[in-house]
């Protein structure tokens, strides 16, 4: 990958990253529900009216945005809403990439290969060590949330690797309008209309660039140039890139939040993205591995059977 399409990867992991943080600090003055439905409002509008409709049937098209929008957007939102702090939200957020495996599996036929297995155990494994965090980073209610929206984040890939959009931008506008009138309706029945009026008038500065920052280099800018290295250069080397988001979303954490990085946080993170480099990685080692040298038996011998054990 040449230096520049490069460094646009990277800063691409990094607006990823601090993106949690930035969704924490929305939340200081929108609540969960609202926060996703003015995701959803501002990524369809006005990018809907300069993208065409993707040629995909319109149930899959629905089923994206009420899977990837309601539930994902909710889900992560809720989380960290809910106590997860956003370190530790961007790390377990990451289980979408096994979830994506067992779908694919599911639903789509795909195979799984010894080195997946591994990685989403080793993954799991991680998940599990950040239930025991007690600094207060961590609620049991948070941390099911942002699993339900790694879980919600990898029936929606396997969904998009079964439809097989060709214009993967113009599919994720338009599926951004389908969850915005369940969104509102959820925001009506758990907020009610007085705090989402209350939301409006005590709008900060802050709050007002996160919620932008949310949209517009997160969504739409982030995903676009993602789409474009995909498409420019092989999966192989623009995703490993994706195993940087944990690492900035703890730093941006740290930065913005005065997170504190304990042991046990250091260890379900470094579980996790081992697990997701060995899902990326172990087939690749294994293809790569060398082969066993056999001497080659003298002129004339006869090669007997315990000779070749050991050929791959």
């Amino acid at each position: 990958m040449p230096p520049r399409a490069l460094s646009l990867g990277l800063l691409i992991t990094v607006i990823w990253g601090l993106n949690f943080s930035l969704i924490k600090t929305a939340e200081d003055v929108f609540h969960p529900f609202l926060l996703a439905t003015l995701r959803f409002v501002l990524t369809a509008i006005p990018a809907i009216f300069f993208f065409p409709r993707p040629k995909v049937p319109f149930r899959y098209l629905t089923l994206y945005g009420i899977v990837f929008g309601v539930l994902q957007f909710s889900l992560l939102f809720g989380g960290i809403w809910a106590g997860l702090s956003a370190g530790l939200s961007s790390v377990v957020l990451q289980t979408q990439v096994f979830f994506t495996i067992l779908f694919s599996v599911l639903l789509v036929q795909e195979k799984i290969n010894t080195h997946q297995a591994a990685g989403i155990i080793l993954g799991f494994a991680g998940v599990a060590v950040t239930a025991t965090v007690t600094d207060g980073s961590m609620t049991v209610l948070g941390l099911f949330m942002v699993i339900g929206a790694g879980l919600s984040w990898g029936l929606a890939n396997a969904i998009v690797k079964k439809v097989k959009p060709e214009e993967p931008v113009g599919f994720m506008v338009w599926s951004s309008t389908v969850p915005v009138l369940p969104l509102i309706v959820l925001c009506l029945i758990f907020e009610g209309p007085a705090s989402i009026g209350h939301s409006f008038a005590s709008m900060s500065w802050a709050a007002a660039g996160s919620v932008l920052y949310v949209v517009y280099p997160t969504t739409l800018f982030g995903y676009s140039v993602w789409n474009g290295l995909l498409k420019r250069y092989p999966t192989t080397v623009v995703a490993p890139l994706t195993l940087l988001v944990p690492l900035f979303g703890m730093v941006g954490s740290m930065l913005i939040f005065h997170e504190h990085l304990t042991t046990m946080k250091v260890v379900a993170a470094a579980m996790m993205i081992l697990g997701l480099a060995v899902n990326q990685f172990g087939g690749r080692f294994i293809r790569h591995r060398p082969a066993v040298a056999v001497p080659a038996a003298p002129v004339g011998s006869v090669v007997t059977e315990s000779t070749s054990e050991g050929l791959p």
